[in-house]
């Protein structure tokens, strides 16, 4: 059997592929319209190249002049190569010619080198990137809400846009999230923080569209803020707020914070998963790094710094000390 697949055929079946998962499969749009920029920059690249012929040698160049033209992460690599495993599959299920043969299953994951652990903000660096918000302007409430809800909750800075004021359940205290894979919950909204959002929206009335406009978070000109404006947005508090004791501080960096300063604060690990909308948790066991104030003390509390201030307070040790400066 022919292990290649016919760059015609590889394109002609996409379309089809695309209806299929979000008319009958029901796939999340944004999961789907990710593959398909997958499959065309596979497409694209294969063209480029007058490339007929897709074959195991071809996917693995492709794979290549991801990491090296375009400085793709392993992350984003891997993306790209489910999007083309589950795409030959399907190829597969409709009896195209090579398909079958085709040694996709083969084809290896990139790897990154071990970055050591992650470390996260501390309590008091969140409180001064928080306190150098500017409070008393419309925009400037609105990211003080916007980033005191991604590190008191947890929340993904997508989950956090896509809050309407319907999803707030004032009489409970409770908001809902609409999470990764269409997956919803439920988080308690603590007293401070609902009197923030209640402020809030006060502010907002005064945007544009707000009496109109679903969205928790409205922008400047009336939209559902993007997630762009507010990576832009922290970025300028951080650069206004820093040194900070991490590189780079994102929206990203809030949640991770807090998932640190729960574990800090010895939170089981099940009750954490379910806050932050993990699937399993394989995903929450990525925030169990311990932090250097843990270090420190798992340290001092073990018997080994007993036993070495017995042994330095101990008559013998303070003299081979005095001897060994005397010699």
């Amino acid at each position: 059997m022919s292990a290649y697949i016919s760059i015609s055929d590889f394109d002609c079946w996409m379309e089809k592929y695309h209806m299929l998962r979000v008319d009958v499969l029901n796939h999340q749009p944004s999961g789907v319209e990710a593959n398909k920029r997958d499959l065309n920059l596979f497409s694209n690249y294969l063209n480029s190249q007058n490339i007929e012929m897709i074959t195991g040698e071809e996917t693995l160049k492709f794979i290549g002049w991801l990491r090296v033209e375009r400085d793709n992460n392993a992350g984003s690599i891997n993306r790209k190569e489910s999007s083309i495993k589950s795409y030959v599959k399907y190829l597969r299920f409709n009896q195209v010619k090579g398909a079958d043969a085709f040694p996709i299953e083969s084809l290896p994951r990139a790897r990154e080198p071990y970055a050591g652990p992650v470390e996260a903000l501390t309590p008091d660096e969140v409180i001064k990137l928080l306190n150098t918000i500017d409070h008393n302007s419309v925009l400037g409430f609105r990211d003080l809400t916007l980033y005191t809800m991604l590190y008191s909750l947890g929340l993904r800075i997508g989950e956090a846009l896509s809050i309407d004021i319907e999803d707030i359940d004032f009489d409970n205290d409770l908001v809902r999230i609409h999470g990764k894979g269409r997956r919803e919950r439920k988080l308690p909204l603590t007293g401070d923080l609902l009197d923030i959002i209640n402020k809030w929206l006060i502010y907002r009335t005064q945007l544009n569209n707000a009496d109109t406009l679903h969205a928790l978070f409205v922008s400047k000109k009336g939209n559902r803020l993007s997630a762009r404006t507010a990576q832009d947005n922290l970025k300028k508090i951080v650069e206004k707020a820093g040194p900070f004791s991490i590189d780079k501080v994102t929206p990203h960096s809030l949640r991770h914070a807090f998932a640190t300063h729960a574990i800090e604060g010895e939170q089981d690990i099940f009750v954490l998963k379910a806050i932050m909308g993990h699937a399993s948790t394989k995903s929450t066991e990525t925030y169990l790094h311990p932090s250097m104030k843990l270090l420190k003390k798992a340290v001092n509390e073990h018997i080994a710094s007993e036993i070495l201030n017995d042994l330095i307070n101990s008559n013998i040790f303070a003299l081979r000390i005095h001897q060994a400066r005397d010699s």
